[in-house]
């Protein structure tokens, strides 16, 4: 059996949300970074949006 921390499911989580922001940043869609990274469609457009923000300053 194996025991998973939480850092561990941070950082499994933090290293998805960063190829989530890679592919955007490549144009792909909301909908295929969704499908892609397993994260949820709500964080995805949470994530376009802090790089919109980004960019814009």
């Amino acid at each position: 059996m194996e025991i998973v921390t939480s850092w561990e499911k941070q950082g499994a989580n933090k290293a998805l949300e960063q190829a989530a922001l890679n592919s955007l940043r490549e144009d792909l869609s909301v909908e295929t970074v969704v499908k892609v990274t397993g994260l949820t469609l709500e964080r995805v457009q949470e994530l376009k949006a802090e790089l919109k923000a980004e960019n814009n300053k």
